[in-house]
C-alpha cells in the first residue's frame, strides 16, 4: 500500500548535507546531459514534479515562493476529511473554484515543450505540436529520445504540449469523480455547475474581485481562502463595499448519476492511495528503461522517491535537474542545480532539434486567478 505522503522539508530527511549547491557551468551541463539522453538509445523515462510548471506561473510547494515557504502552516485538504466532513468539501470546493480558472487556461513553458520535442522525432511547433506531427512521427526513421513520462504534476501541461506516454502519479485536475458510483465528469463542465450553483462568487470571480477573499494559489489548484475577519480588514483598508463570503456559504452538487454520491477531483489526495494501476505502470516504466531524467522535484513525496530508488537499485543511470535541494541527490549520477526551461533548450538545441517555443512566466507572490 502506498499513500501520497509528503515531508515539508527535504533538508531535514537529510542525513547529510547536499552538494546541490555546486553550479555547474550551463555550457558543461548541456554537453553532459544531450549525452545522457543520446546513451538511453530512446528508452529514457522522465520524472517531473511541480518545478517543470513554475515557469508557466504555477507555484511549487517547496521553492522560494513555494506554499509551504511562505505559509509554513499550510494544510491541504487530506482525503480522509474530504469523504468523511462536508465542511471540508465545502471548503476544497470553494478553494477550486476560484483556482480553476488559470490552472485551465495555463499554456506550456519551454521545459514542456522541450521535452515533448526530446520524446518525438521532429522539432516541436507549439499548441498543436501533437496534431502537427502525427504523420511525421510514423514516417520517420528517426527516434526520439524519451519513452515515458511519469509525472506528480496534475496540470495537464505535458499533455498540452505534445507529450505522449503521460502517466499522471497523483492524477488530474482535468476531471471529477463520483465516489459512490464512479461517474466521472469534466473539470470545466463542473465548474459551470458550481458557477450555477453560488451566483455570488461566480459573480466575484467573473467581476475579478477575487483577490480579496484569497492570499495565494497553490501548485495543485486551490487557493488559500482568507477567513471573514480577513476580508473584512481588506475592506477597512481599500473602502470596499463588496459581501464578505464565507466557503461553509459554497455550494457544491450531489451525482448527476446516481443523485447521491459526492464528486472528488480525479487527483490522488495526501493521505490517499495511490492506485495499484498506476503504481505497477510506473514500477514498470523505471525497470524497462535506460536511464531516468528528473526534473523539478523534490522527491518529498515517498510515491516518488521510491521510483528514484528503483532505478538506483535497478543500476539505471538517473540525472536530476532541480533548483535546490533534493531528497534524492545523493542518488543521481549527474545532478544540476539549474533552471530547467534553460538547460533543456540548450540540450534540444544540442541534439539539432532547433528553437523551443514556450515563454517564461514569472509568478506573483499573490497570484490573481482571473486573468493572470
Amino acid at each position: 500500500m502506498h499513500l501520497r505522503i509528503s515531508l515539508r522539508s527535504v533538508s531535514k530527511a537529510l542525513s547529510t548535507a547536499s552538494d546541490a549547491t555546486t553550479k555547474i557551468p550551463l555550457a558543461t551541463a548541456t554537453k553532459e546531459l544531450a549525452s545522457f539522453l543520446r546513451d538511453g538509445g530512446s528508452n529514457i523515462t522522465v520524472l517531473t514534479g511541480a518545478g517543470a510548471s513554475t515557469d508557466s506561473a504555477i507555484p511549487d510547494y517547496r521553492g522560494e515562493n513555494g506554499t509551504y515557504t511562505l505559509n509554513p502552516d499550510y494544510k491541504p485538504v487530506f482525503f480522509q476529511a474530504f469523504v468523511a466532513s462536508d465542511e471540508a468539501r465545502h471548503r476544497y470546493w470553494a478553494r477550486s473554484f476560484l483556482g480553476f480558472p488559470p490552472i485551465m487556461t495555463t499554456e506550456p513553458n519551454p521545459t514542456h515543450y522541450a521535452l515533448a520535442a526530446l520524446q518525438l522525432p521532429a522539432p516541436v511547433q507549439g499548441p498543436t505540436l501533437n496534431v502537427d506531427n502525427k504523420s511525421k512521427v510514423q514516417g520517420s526513421s528517426k527516434s526520439g529520445y524519451i519513452r515515458n513520462f511519469i509525472t506528480q504534476n496534475v496540470d495537464g501541461l505535458h499533455q498540452k504540449a505534445g507529450a505522449r506516454n503521460v502517466i499522471e502519479l497523483h492524477g488530474t485536475l482535468h476531471q471529477v469523480k463520483c465516489m459512490t458510483c464512479g461517474h466521472e465528469e469534466d473539470r470545466s463542465d463542473f465548474q459551470q455547475v458550481l458557477a450555477d450553483l453560488n451566483p455570488e462568487w461566480n459573480d466575484l470571480l467573473q467581476s475579478q474581485s477575487t483577490s480579496r477573499l484569497y492570499t495565494r494559489m497553490n501548485a495543485d489548484g486551490d487557493v488559500e481562502l482568507k477567513t471573514p475577519e480577513q476580508q473584512q480588514h481588506h475592506q477597512q483598508e481599500h473602502s470596499s463595499m463588496d459581501k464578505r463570503l464565507d466557503y461553509r456559504t459554497f455550494q457544491y452538487p450531489t451525482c448527476s448519476c446516481c443523485g447521491t454520491g459526492h464528486y472528488k477531483p480525479s487527483v490522488v489526495f495526501f493521505g490517499e492511495n495511490i492506485p495499484p494501476a498506476t503504481k505497477e505502470s510506473t514500477s514498470q516504466a523505471i525497470l524497462e528503461s535506460n536511464g531516468l531524467l528528473v526534473i523539478g522535484s523534490s522527491l518529498a513525496t515517498f510515491s516518488a522517491f521510491r521510483l528514484v530508488q528503483l532505478a538506483k537499485q535497478t543500476g539505471i543511470p538517473i540525472a536530476l535537474i532541480n533548483l535546490g535541494q533534493s531528497r534524492g541527490d545523493a542518488l543521481a549520477d549527474l545532478r544540476y542545480d539549474e533552471n530547467s526551461s534553460l538547460l533543456l533548450k540548450a540540450v534540444a538545441h544540442e541534439l539539432g532539434l532547433g528553437d523551443i517555443p514556450g515563454t517564461i512566466k514569472r509568478r506573483k507572490r499573490v497570484m490573481n486567478v482571473v486573468g493572470s
